[in-house]
């Protein structure tokens, strides 16, 4: 397998769904061995932040990266589509914080990574195969990772403590196509309850009913629907795809994971590349 990054640079721009502040990123093709790297243009001297299980910083709803005293937040949308799309090396220049939400989902990363073409670079790509199970827990989350020689295989039971949010199942074999067609699409989701705790930390300013499922306690999702009957399940993959990408390698492994979010994930991400060491 060789490693690859896109053919053509583009841009893409919006609000944060944490910060509320729009942001314009380019993207742009980098080289052999480089990683997926951020750039913060608006900040003196453009610091680096590169996509690495050692720069994460944790934070409450999204992942949060930062190396110095640069920090880039919601970064976990691209990181799943270039996972998906075995992209390897990217530049990643913004002028803000935060990765712009856009509709809440990754299909607008997808779309235009796909439309910049992919090249194929003479590097040899790192992949990494897991040699024993590896298991991580906290209350009644579990996340679970185990050999499996074929890829990555996910499998996500999502359960909340509210009745008017139904237990999901979702199990998947990764691809370009599935994460497309099955994963890209599905949006972030808050229960409506959740929402003015949220604001109160600082968080979800620029989400509003258009980029974010919110789900009033009656069940039904306000000014918005469904684009999956279970949308919310897909999400928990897709962000767990992201946190996964910060390995830095194509990984072989069956991930078995049940209520897990971001901080969870961090701890399966450590554990698996400790096995490494």
């Amino acid at each position: 397998m060789q490693q690859q990054t896109i053919q053509n640079a583009f841009t893409l721009s919006g609000i944060g769904l944490h910060t509320g502040a729009e942001v314009h990123v380019h993207v742009q093709p980098a080289p052999a061995d480089a990683g997926i790297v951020f750039v913060r243009s608006d900040l003196p001297g453009k610091p680096r932040v590169e996509a690495r299980l050692e720069n994460l910083h944790q934070q409450m709803r999204c992942t949060t990266l930062k190396q110095g005293n640069a920090e880039v937040i919601t970064t976990e949308h691209l990181l799943a589509t270039c996972y998906a799309l075995q992209l390897d090396n990217l530049l990643v220049e913004m002028d803000g914080q935060e990765m712009p939400g856009i509709d809440g989902s990754a299909l607008p990363f997808y779309q235009a990574l796909s439309k910049a073409g992919v090249q194929r670079q003479a590097a040899e790509a790192k992949e990494l195969v897991l040699r024993h199970e590896v298991q991580v827990g906290k209350e009644k989350a579990l996340l679970r990772a185990s050999s499996y020689d074929k890829g990555l295989k996910i499998e996500y039971v999502l359960e909340h403590d509210v009745a008017y949010v139904p237990a999901q199942y979702l199990i998947l074999e990764l691809s370009a196509e599935k994460f497309a067609r099955e994963i890209a699409p599905a949006r972030t989701f808050v229960l409506k309850r959740e929402v003015e705790h949220l604001r109160s930390v600082g968080l979800g300013k620029g989400a509003n009913t258009h980029n974010t499922l919110v789900i009033a306690e009656n069940g039904t999702i306000i000014e918005n629907t469904l684009r999956f009957p279970d949308e919310f399940v897909r999400h928990k993959v897709l962000d767990l795809i992201g946190d996964l990408a910060l390995l830095g390698a194509r990984l072989k492994a069956f991930v078995s994971a049940s209520r897990s979010g971001h901080q969870l994930n961090a701890e399966l991400v450590r554990e698996i590349a400790k096995t490494q060491e």
